[in-house]
């Protein structure tokens, strides 16, 4: 990595973005889908903030309506069903029941009229309309919910994005195959002024500790949560731009069996709440709080946890306990800074913070917001500014606006029958084949032809998981991954599996071992730093089995 590092210090970039979530991976490949000069650095790994502690959902906003946010809803709903067709193995179609109790804050007539609002405004869809059930519907479909208190119940449809690190990871990939520079475990240290104006960035290698400065034209801060952060590297001090709130989740077996998507008001103040089915598991959340401190600490407190457990009790019933609970994670989503402003009622929409138009300091431009859904539309909104502030041609600002509906690298068509074939000829089992085409898409066929050099690569790495050993080569090959939390939290999802990927971690990072030359010393410290890592990334009630 180090050379790769010091060959950055030999060009000027049109764009230096700094931040690897949704934001920045979606700027860069935007950016290098005109043919900027791209580079994207991440201080850890890509998609390993707010992204991966999100609600896993592709919405339109639906509760956005109450606020008035109709264009941010449009927006959505649009980028929606844009993800549909230019992902489809990470983006599918999810159905929603809204249940809406008697001692509630929204009636009937309301939530339809919110409903046929949304379905209007989602032109073109491809997923169906809503329409009310009556409680014997939901009966029939959910035969374990409580519905004692429901007055009346919806069903309509959004998306679940079951990956969305692997979301990062494809737009990642796409930006580097139009021309980007993208590297991970690179921080900005320092960002460079000269005559009053920001123009690159000293850049350090978490890894090797080596530091170099590189030089932009126009630099983005599409950091999240930690914008501030890197504001409070110029050169006089700026105004507070984001006030985060902490979203809370809990992770538990999905016991009952739900087949959709809960919806529902909190008895305690009214905010919305979700039960999610995601893979094998629930997910319970979110909760919405201001928070101040380091994002990197974000954890669930116990009166979090409670709040969550109590409302999903509600419909889930006495069976949910606390001791159910496999782990809790927690999110800071980089809202703009609102103080006053009741933590539901701040904006949802991305903020673009023109630095040399607000605060006079040319060649950086600050992102406050954004979600998942409309990242997308961020990053077209953004790189359209940039390029014309660094007065580009207009041949050079926009391409036929038919390369925007490429899919991502996975997202090309694929006939998964011949996936299946492929795999069953290689002795790959077609649970761990669906594993492949889940995550990958056609991209399966490239971890596949690891297995065809080496058939070995085709065992599964335990017992547990459909995961195969090719997986890690791949990881490390193709997909910038230089930790096995990288490759167990955000290339596959063994890491957010009941048994968070601690039965198989020895044998993983010592096939990483085998490839990167470790000594067996630098195999357990791998081994150590991904239990720290996880310690940092969830609450866990299970106890941790020992690797083994």
């Amino acid at each position: 990595m180090t050379h790769r590092l010091h060959r950055m210090s030999e060009r000027t970039y049109d764009l230096l973005i700094i931040g690897g979530g949704i934001n920045g991976a979606g700027i860069a490949h935007e950016a290098a889908r005109r043919g900027l000069a791209t580079l994207l650095l991440e201080r850890h790994d890509f998609g390993s903030g707010t992204t991966s502690r999100s609600t896993k959902l592709i919405h339109g906003g639906l509760r956005y309506l109450e606020h008035g946010e109709f264009s941010l809803v449009f927006e959505s709903l649009r980028e929606r069903e844009a993800l549909l067709r230019l992902a489809p193995h990470l983006v599918r179609p999810l159905p929603f029941l809204i249940l809406i109790h008697r001692d509630g804050p929204y009636r009937p007539l309301s939530v339809r009229l919110g409903l046929t609002l949304y379905d209007l405004l989602a032109l073109g869809k491809s997923l169906p309309a809503h329409h009310r059930l009556s409680l014997a519907d939901v009966r029939a479909r959910e035969p374990a919910l409580v519905l004692d208190e429901v007055r009346a119940a919806f069903l309509y449809f959004d998306a679940q994005v079951v990956y969305p690190e692997r979301l990062v990871i494809e737009n990642v990939r796409a930006a580097e195959e139009q021309g980007a520079d993208v590297r991970n475990y690179a921080e900005v240290t320092e960002l460079l002024i000269e005559d009053g104006a920001v123009r690159g960035a000293r850049v350090r290698d978490r890894m090797s500790g080596a530091e170099v400065r590189v030089r932009a034209r126009l630099v983005i801060n599409a950091a999240g949560p930690w914008v501030d952060a890197v504001c409070q590297r110029l050169p006089r001090a700026m105004p507070r731009f984001i006030g985060g709130t902490k979203g809370s989740h809990l992770v538990l077996p999905n016991a009952w069996p739900l087949r959709h998507a809960l919806y529902a008001a909190a008895r305690a103040d009214g905010r919305p709440f979700f039960i999610v089915p995601w893979r094998d598991s629930v997910l319970i959340g979110t909760t919405d709080i201001r928070y101040d401190g380091d994002a990197n600490d974000a954890c669930a407190d116990d009166e979090e946890i409670a709040y969550l457990l109590n409302e999903a009790r509600r419909l889930l019933g006495p069976r949910l306990r606390r001791e159910d609970v496999q782990y809790a994670y927690s999110g800071v989503r980089p809202l703009p800074y609102r103080p006053g402003v009741p933590e539901g009622a701040i904006t949802r929409r991305h903020i673009i913070r023109d630095h040399e138009r607000e605060d006079g300091i040319a060649g950086l431009l600050s992102i406050i917001g954004g979600k998942i859904t409309p990242y997308r539309h961020l990053a077209d909104e953004v790189v359209t500014l940039a390029c014309r502030k660094l007065r580009l041609p207009e041949s050079e600002r926009a391409r036929v606006a038919s390369e925007r509906l490429r899919p991502l690298p996975g997202g090309a068509p694929f006939v998964p029958s011949e996936i299946l074939r492929a795999a069953r000829g290689l002795g790959i089992t077609a649970d761990s084949a669906a594993q492949l085409m889940e995550l990958y898409g056609s991209l399966s066929a490239e971890v596949l032809a690891l297995v065809e050099s080496d058939r070995a690569l085709g065992e599964r790495l335990c017992p547990h998981h459909p995961d195969i050993r090719a997986q890690i080569l791949y990881a490390l090959e193709r997909e910038y991954a230089v930790r096995l939390a990288d490759i167990f939290l955000r290339r596959t999802a063994i890491g957010w599996s009941r048994c968070l990927g601690l039965s198989c971690a020895p044998a993983a990072a010592r096939l990483m071992g085998a490839y990167l030359g470790w000594e067996e010393s630098r195999v357990q410290e791998e081994i150590a730093a991904y239990r720290e890592e996880l310690a940092r990334t969830f609450r866990i009630f299970k106890p941790m089995p020992l690797p083994g």
